[in-house]
């Protein structure tokens, strides 16, 4: 069962930036099943690794792309990837500490977040980016 699922309706219609929204969400699901099924703390820290420098790629790309289209409501965007990287780092504490009780509870923050973050936050750059040929 993946709790992380990837559906069409994250899609932004901008291919790359689907790919990467794929690819974070096969990430946490990848850190669920990973701390569902007790895998070595080690494994849970490196995919946390994995999928903070990914996210933070990410979010530099989706950076980069405000700057150079002069997106309007840059400031407020990136004041949401910053929740979600401090997120992360409280994640690879609370791993690293074994406290894994609020390693599910971030989780589940993560999850709604990044829910909402696709749907609406990052669905509010979607005519910026395609009016300036980001396909």
């Amino acid at each position: 069962m993946t709790i992380f699922g990837w559906d069409e309706k994250y899609s932004v219609g901008i291919q790359s930036i689907d790919q990467q929204h794929k690819e974070i969400f096969r990430l946490l699901d990848q850190l669920f099943q990973a701390l569902k099924s007790g895998t070595a703390p080690q494994m849970v820290g490196k995919t946390i690794t994995e999928l903070e420098l990914y996210a933070g790629s990410h979010f530099h790309r989706e950076e980069f792309f405000f700057r150079e289209f002069n997106y309007p409501d840059s400031a407020k965007h990136i004041q949401e990837h910053q929740k979600f990287i401090d997120k992360i780092a409280a994640l690879k504490a609370d791993a690293k500490a074994g406290k894994l009780d609020s390693t599910f509870e971030l989780l589940h923050f993560l999850k709604v977040w990044i829910s909402h973050h696709i749907l609406v936050v990052d669905m509010e750059y979607n005519e910026c980016f395609l009016k300036n040929g980001l396909r």
